[in-house]
Order: structure tokens, then sequence, then C-alpha cells
């Protein structure tokens, strides 16, 4: 099925088809899709990773939880994972299979389609753990459409592969570049930062990082995604914006004043622009109560950040009338104001799903009335 989805949004933006496609990790129960967004030109995916834990028989860190309640909430088109999504590296099979199952249990409370690239600790240069990665994820690598949007995952772990990237994956990475050259974003993303912050965290040859940056360059790729360094950062190499993003648990690897903080990063596509919020977890929350008698709703949906956030609150649909329509205000110091509230398609069965932009700083109390209003 999401194949055909991924051929339907093909055809119809004239995206070239690639020869790899990468899909979501299999969550379960796996959220509906939608073939392709509204406007081709606008959409929100989030970028975040390296969620590993501490060592050996050590439980995941419980921010990668949070961030994936965090993403429920805010519901972007997907979610680009970079990678170390368990501790694997000197795990038997069954211990990296168990934390793959958590993983992936964790991930579905997400309700969004989430891309993952491997990472050093799920590889760890063994061939018994890439072959476990391809069974429980999926592909190593590969590229997707979304939207106007190509989008291209880069396996930076090759097993037996000085630097990472072998010649069959240089390969089939300049094709692919190469035929989805007209779309109008193309979108890398990797464990390895091509430009670490410590030289010692980049790849362990100097040519691979090289070519990549050239071949990007030559195709006019924009915005290279990677982690794998424990924390947020931002450069801009010759026209290309590099992001390191591993702050969805993993242990911090600077200082907070150097990008050493856990979070995630919401980032919005609006025709030729590419604009991002970076956000620290635990700063969205949502609640909903029981359905009244008479088949009213309410809930709460919570923004602490200093952005404002487009958020979405799931209710109940038992009892719910089809003809039900949300309302929603935020009230502060004696004032209450009334917000747009829009009841969008669900991505989970038994929920009516409402979205509302929260402002900063602020809560909004959400309403799903039993009929519609009255015409004046």
């Amino acid at each position: 099925m999401l194949c055909a989805l991924a051929m339907m949004s093909l055809c119809l933006y004239g995206l070239a088809s690639t020869t790899l496609p990468l899909l979501p990790i299999p969550t379960h129960p796996a959220p509906h899709i939608e073939a392709a967004p509204a406007n081709p030109a606008r959409f929100t995916f989030v970028l975040t990773g390296d969620n590993r834990a501490t060592g050996r028989g050590v439980p995941m860190p419980p921010t990668a939880g949070q961030i994936f309640n965090e993403i429920r909430l805010l519901q972007p088109a997907f979610t680009l994972w970079t990678g170390d999504a368990i501790y694997g590296s000197d795990d038997s099979l069954g211990e990296a299979e168990a934390e793959y199952n958590a993983f992936l249990d964790l991930a579905s409370k997400a309700a969004t389609p989430i891309y993952n690239v491997p990472g050093n600790h799920e590889i760890y240069d063994r061939a018994d753990l890439a072959g476990l990665y391809e069974l429980k994820m999926g592909r190593l690598y590969g590229s997707f459409d979304y939207g106007n949007s190509h989008f291209i995952s880069v396996d930076t772990e090759e097993v037996g592969v000085k630097g990472g990237v072998g010649i069959e994956q240089m390969k089939w990475l300049e094709e692919d570049l190469s035929a989805n050259k007209n779309a109008a974003h193309i979108f890398a993303f990797m464990h390895h930062p091509i430009f670490p912050t410590t030289p010692k965290e980049g790849f362990d040859s100097k040519e691979t990082p090289v070519a990549l940056h050239k071949l990007f360059l030559k195709y006019g790729v924009k915005n290279v995604f990677s982690g794998h360094e424990h924390l947020y950062n931002k450069a801009v190499h010759d026209g290309i914006t590099y992001w390191i993003s591993g702050g969805a648990g993993a242990p911090t690897t600077a200082s907070p004043e150097k990008g050493g903080f856990q979070h995630y990063i919401v980032l919005t596509v609006d025709g030729d622009k590419v604009s991002a919020v970076v956000v620290q977890p635990w700063r969205l929350f949502g609640s909903v109560g029981t359905n009244a008698a008479d088949g009213s709703a309410s809930g709460l949906l919570s923004n602490y950040d200093d952005a404002d956030m487009s958020m979405c609150l799931e209710f109940s649909a038992n009892g719910v009338s089809a003809d039900a329509f949300p309302a929603a205000s935020w009230s502060y110091k004696g004032g209450t104001h009334a917000l747009d509230a829009v009841i969008v398609s669900s991505r989970m069965p038994g929920v009516v799903t409402v979205r509302v932009v929260v402002p900063a700083h602020r809560s909004a109390f959400v309403t799903l009335h039993p009929k519609s209003m009255p015409t004046k």
C-alpha cells in the first residue's frame, strides 16, 4: 500500500521514481498515510535522532518517548530519524532485536510515519547486525518523495567499507540525484556528519565526505541532515545548510551553549523556502476529558515553547455526531481569545482529530460540540 501511495505522489507532482523506495519503519499499528499533502508546496516534518542508551543492558532514555508524544500532538507529515535508535554495538542479536522491538513500540505512539537511517550503534561494522536492521527497520538506504520535494537517506555505516559509503551506494546516489534534480527541494539525511563540530566524529576517511559534498553541490541539494554528535548545530558550506540533530536522548557531547541539549527540529517547506523551529522536549502537552452526556468533549493543548505551534488533539469518536464542530480559545489575565479550530483527517481509528495553532506560552481550551452551529 505504501509503495502505491508513493507512486501516486510521483505521478501527481512529476517527480522521478526511485529504484530504492524508502518506507517508514514498521510501527504497529501503522498510521494512516495520505497519498500527498493538500498543498504540495507546503508541509511540515520533524528531524531528530540519537536516542540510544548509555550502555549494554541499559534501558532507552525517556526523552525519545516524550518526543514521540509531542510528535503525535504536532502530527507532521513524517519524521526523519538520524539513527542510533538502539544501543546495538556489542549486543547479541537477541538483545539488539529486543531493543528494536522496544523502539518500534515507542515510535508507534507518534502515530506518524518515521524514516530512519542506520547509525554506527545499529551496525557496528557487523554483517549480522546489518541483516537484523533490514529485517526490523527496512532498507539501509533509499529515497522517497513528498509534495514538491525529494528525500534521500544515505547509509554511512556500510559493513567493511572504510568511510562507510561504498562504491555501489555512491553510484546509486548520483543516479538518484540526477533523476530528481528538478524537485523543488532535495533533502539528504544520514548518520555521520559531513562537517562535524569535532573532527574525530566525522567519517573514517577524508575522501568520503568530500565526495558527498561535491555530489550535493552538483545536483542542487540545499539541506543535509545528520546525527551522531549528540547536539544541535547548523552551518552553511558552499550554500548548503548542514544540520546536526542528535538530541533525542543519548548523552550530550557538548555544553548547552554549544548545542548540547535534548531537542528535535520542526521544519516547514513553504514554496521555495524552508524554515525551522528547534524545540526542547517537555514543552508541549495535551489532555482530553471523557465525552459528556450531550456528546460534547473537551481537552487542553499547552504550548510552553517560545514559538506558535500547530497542534492536534484526538477525541474519542464514540458518540460524536457526524456534524460535530470544534471551538478553541485561550485565556490570560482576564482576557479570553478565540482560536481557529478545524477537524482534520485522523491517522488512527476511533478518534476525531482537531487541529489548533496554539500561541507561544499559552494553553488552548478545545471543545468538540455535538452538533453544527445554528445558521445566523
